[in-house]
């Protein structure tokens, strides 16, 4: 069992060291709002931090701390599909990698602000997507809702789904059909996006 699973770690690894989507932020200690730099869908890492570097040198020596360019460090490291975020306070600034909604990553960084910093901002937060050398992920169309909840209360359910696009129809054993969404999860393996089978 050992040997299986460090199979699919080695082909999981190889996979993901053969595609893009690499993310670095680099930035100057105790100088982060004057110095941050993100760089984003890199084909490498080290082509994301030495841009990442660069652009905290060149952003620092723009707010009037170029004397401190040199110490520019990365201090974030991203691989794999997924939306960032940075958002700042008085004192500093946070992100978020790697998650599957803009929102998502824009209130991670925040939330991670406010248990840091005071005077978090609160829009206009920046973010990016990283999806170099992955497919994009397809958005599901909606689908109107069953009004009325009609799924049996039995301990035990049992049903069967059709799927088309993240659309369902679920099928309960007492002929009840209700429509539901399902949203893509990226699976490493494939290197796309896949809709998994609705629960009951």
């Amino acid at each position: 069992m050992k040997i299986l699973q460090l199979l699919i770690f080695a082909l999981l690894t190889a996979v993901a060291s053969h595609v893009g989507a690499y993310t670095s932020i680099a930035t100057i200690d105790k100088q982060t709002k004057k110095s941050w730099f993100r760089s984003s869908n890199y084909a490498s890492q080290k082509e994301a931090d030495n841009d990442a570097l660069e652009g905290c040198r060149v952003t620092a020596r723009q707010n009037g701390i170029g004397d401190l360019a040199k110490t520019c460090k990365v201090v974030t490291r991203a691989a794999g599909p997924g939306y960032g975020a940075v958002t700042c306070g008085e004192d500093g600034c946070t992100w978020a990698t790697g998650y599957d909604t803009v929102q998502e990553a824009v209130d991670a960084a925040y939330q991670s602000c406010i248990k840091s910093f005071t005077k978090c901002q609160d829009s206009d937060i920046t973010n990016w997507d990283d999806f170099k050398g992955f497919p994009q992920k397809a958005l599901p169309q909606k689908t109107p809702v069953a009004a009325a909840d009609c799924r049996p209360r039995t301990p035990h359910l049992q049903c069967t789904s059709a799927c088309t696009n993240g659309n369902c129809t679920v099928k309960y054993e007492n002929g009840c059909k209700m429509q539901v969404q399902v949203q893509p999860q990226f699976s490493p393996i494939s290197n796309a996006w896949e809709y998994p089978t609705p629960s009951c």
